[in-house]
Parts: structure tokens; sequence; C-alpha cells
């Protein structure tokens, strides 16, 4: 019986793309409530075949051959990112829900071709933008939304790994086409999320982007420049070559507010209290549980027939943005190449 005709059961998910990132996706599926893996995909036989052992399910021989199956709810994609769209497209018509991890697509076509299809066929489409579920970004908007800090002045955002120098610069997010904009569309677009979800959609952006260690014509390193529709500024840096820094600052007139992931921790500090300690919120025990509740989120999304927290459109709004810094850096991040209108005609119903 299909899950979303009886809520009590639980959602009968095929998890596509098993290695890398997608083995945190089989531990966050495997502790999310409602939901089982019901079977598995990945061109690669011997992560398949681990995978299936775990979960103690078929493996696919084929992503077509999954989707065929008859008895799964949905689909979870951990895949290169060109593979989103045509892969969501399918299991739409197969008449299957699906989560994508982000970036939606590599394109704000592509992303809006998927929304598209979800919506015509009734599915859901759920986008794995999964840092605003964790206790400290849920702590923070609590904090903001109650004047914590005052009004936000400014914001510095960091999303940065050192993916060269650890070897990790091999395959798909290291082809021609595989990544534009490789650390702002794989880690920056976190940032971008987090953007709007704390302090609202962004209107206006530019960029610079250059090659420190990553091979010719593979950029490893962005920083942008960006302005919300309440006027607030802020920078995002992303970088594939630096140190592992995940950190957002907040300046406000009554405060400062950090977010850091590694560790995981929210550090506020009140105007008037240098003399004082700041106050740290410590949430390490809990790393991982983001993506659980992700998973978690998705299975109720099923159940309810209702779109998720981070569906096609805040997946297709953040990837806006991360499109326009690539005009932009193209350009030599000359003037500003998106405007509030220009994201709302891109990403409206």
């Amino acid at each position: 019986m299909p899950a979303e005709s009886n809520p009590s059961t639980s959602v009968r998910v095929g998890l596509v793309g098993l290695g890398g990132h997608g083995r945190t996706i089989q531990a966050a599926a495997e502790a999310a409530p409602g939901l089982t893996v019901a079977a598995v995909f990945d061109p690669d036989e011997g992560e398949a075949a681990l995978a299936a052992e775990r979960f103690g399910c078929a493996a696919a021989p084929s992503y077509e051959g999954l989707i065929a199956r008859g008895d799964l709810d949905a689909v979870a994609l951990v895949t290169p990112n060109a593979a989103h769209r045509p892969q969501a497209e399918a299991a739409f018509r197969a008449g299957l829900d699906v989560f994508v991890e982000k970036p939606i697509a590599n394109t704000v076509a592509d992303g809006r071709a998927m929304v598209e299809a979800a919506e015509a066929a009734g599915r859901v489409l759920m986008v794995g933008h999964n840092m605003r579920f964790g206790r400290a970004a849920r702590a923070a908007r609590q904090l903001l939304e109650n004047g914590g800090i005052g009004e936000v002045v400014s914001a510095e955002i960091h999303f940065s790994a050192d993916n060269v120098q650890k070897g990790t610069h091999k395959g798909w997010r290291f082809e021609p086409g595989g990544s534009p904009l490789l650390p702002m569309m794989q880690l920056g677009i976190h940032a971008v999320d987090l953007v709007h979800y704390l302090l609202g959609p962004i209107a206006r952006v530019s960029a610079h982007a250059r090659t420190v260690l990553a091979p010719p014509g593979i950029v490893d390193t962005v920083t942008g420049l960006f302005a919300t529709e309440d006027g607030l500024h802020g920078t995002v840096v992303s970088s594939y070559c630096t140190p592992d820094l995940f950190q957002v600052r907040l300046a406000g007139t009554a405060g400062l507010l950090v977010l850091d992931w590694i560790p995981h921790r929210l550090t506020v500090l009140s105007r008037g209290s240098r003399t004082e300690a700041p106050e740290i919120r410590d949430y390490s025990t809990h790393d991982g549980e983001d993506l659980v509740l992700e998973m978690r989120a998705f299975a109720a999304a099923v159940h309810r027939r209702m779109p998720p927290e981070t569906d096609g459109r805040v997946g297709l709004r953040a990837l806006a943005v991360v499109e326009a810094m690539a005009t932009s850096a193209h350009e030599g991040g000359n003037g500003v190449v998106v405007t509030g209108e220009t994201l709302a005609a891109q990403t409206a119903p």
C-alpha cells in the first residue's frame, strides 16, 4: 500500500548514489523514523553490494530497473549534478517522490524544469539543504527573531574545505561543466540557503573567482558580495583549497552571533560585554543530526502530501544566486548581475 494512503506505514525509498556523501545519506536514512530503504543502486557494484547488505534489500541492476520495481514510494538521489534532472523526471513519471542532494541542478533552467515536473505530477520534491535543520541554525533563527543581537548590520560567511589537497580533485566535480563555480556550487550554496533561512532572500549579488591549486580551468576559490531584499549586505567566501571552515558571523546593533559547524556550536556576544564571557551553546554531541532530521522531514512530506521546508523552489532560489555569481565572476565581477525581480522571475510559480 503506498505510504501516502496509509500514514502508519514507513516510506519505502530507493537510495541512488552510495559512495562518498552517499554513505552519509545511508546513515541518515537508516536512523530517520518513518523511512525504510527498500532498494539501492550505484554503478559501482561494490558500493551497491555493501549497501544492499547493510539494509537487507535488493541492489537494482540499473536506475531504470530501480524505479520500475513497483514497491517504492520515493527515491533519494545523491548523484552528479547533471544527472539530477533526468533522474528526477524519470522518477516523477514512475509515480515516485524525490529527495535530491543539493544543488537541485547545475542550471536554473534544469532546476526549474524539475520543479515544474514535480508539480505537474503532484509529487514531492525535496532538496538536501541540511544545514538549516541543525540545532545551531534553528537556535540562531529564534534568537534573531527575538531581537537577540538587535538589527543585523552585516554578515560574513566562510564555507570551505581543503578538497584539492586532500586528493579529492578527481571525478565528476572536476570535469568541465561538472559543477560550475565549483566550491560555491558544492559548499557555498549551503551558505546561500542559510542566508535565505536566517536573513531573508538575496536580491543582488556579484562575485570574483580564481584558480589557486585546482587543475587548470577549474575554479577553486570564490568570493561573493550580496544584498538581501531588506538591504543587509554581506560576503560569502567558498574555497576548495584552504583548511575546513564552516562559519556564519552576524554583527548586529546589540551583539554578535557566530555559528560554527566544526565544532557545531552557537556563540553569542552581547553589546557592551567585552569583559564578560560569551554565551556558547555547544551542539557537538548532535553532529549529523541535521541529516537525520532532513530525511525525517522528507518522509513526513511524502506521508502528508505537503511541500517540505526545503522544497524545489527553495533549492531553485539558492541555485539562482550561485548561477548569478557565476555570471558575475565570468564578467570579472563588474556590477550587479541579479536583482530581486530577476530572481523572482526565475523562481516564481
